[in-house]
């Protein structure tokens, strides 16, 4: 049965844009332009910088263990997330048209306005085309493959070095899904009746996991562990499974 757990004050999260987890930590954009860092265990929180304007932020658990911002403007920072040192990667305004995107392994793998996915190395390379005709709502990174969600609820899986792809359970099987992540090898999707739908991923077998009602829930992500959400009046919570 799934469970809320109240990780803050009501509403202390209210103006909150974007979350990742990054190792034992939750990050999180804030409109006013400011990133902070927060304990997920002990819930202490420091700011790690200001006068951002960022639309995707995105964590890279692998190596060195790195923050990527894309910021509205289309301009990609690369973020130390102990100290907030930033560098900007590659030219102004590069990623404009970036619809959806994840990091992992020094790669941010992105779909653009035009319904195409590449694979960008940060450290200058060239980028791989992964495919087109895609319609992206988002898309996450796991072990080797792609996770591209469609507006029309479909998910398909795509190989990060060939681009072959496969669509992952039925057509239009995440019509109804309000957020969703990837949580130690599985997709979660809160889906609009407020259920918890979980598909493993090497897998795919689906199961709907009832308890809490989580229909207000607006981010999900994971971090130490743990998958949390940020519900609709900004209140941060633990979903314990």
């Amino acid at each position: 049965m799934v469970s809320k757990i109240q990780e803050s004050e009501p509403g202390a999260w209210k103006n909150t844009v974007t979350g990742v987890g990054l190792g034992r930590k939750l990050f999180t954009y804030e409109e006013g332009g400011t990133l902070y860092s927060t304990s997920a265990k002990f819930g202490t929180f420091k700011a790690l910088g200001e006068g951002y304007n960022t639309r995707f932020l995105l964590a890279d658990s692998s190596d060195e263990g790195l923050l990527y911002a894309i910021e509205n403007s289309g301009t990609l920072y690369q973020i130390d997330p102990s100290s907030g040192e930033w560098e900007q990667i590659g030219d102004d305004e590069a990623w404009a048209d970036v619809v959806a995107a994840d990091a992992a392994d020094g790669t941010v793998y992105y779909a653009d306005e035009d319904g195409s996915l590449f694979a960008m190395p940060v450290d200058g390379g060239d980028a791989t085309d992964l495919g087109e005709g895609y319609d992206t709502a988002a898309l996450f990174f796991w072990q080797g493959y792609v996770y591209v969600l469609e507006h029309d609820g479909s998910l398909y899986k795509v190989d990060a070095e060939s681009g072959e792809w496969e669509i992952f359970g039925a057509e239009g099987a995440y019509d109804d899904t309000l957020a969703a992540t990837i949580h130690q090898g599985v997709f979660y999707a809160v889906e609009d009746d407020g259920a918890l739908g979980a598909t493993t991923l090497d897998d795919g077998v689906y199961q709907e996991l009832t308890g809490a009602d989580l229909s207000d829930v607006r981010h999900l992500f994971s971090a130490s562990g743990n998958l949390y959400g940020i519900d609709n009046a900004g209140t941060l919570q633990r979903i314990a499974l």
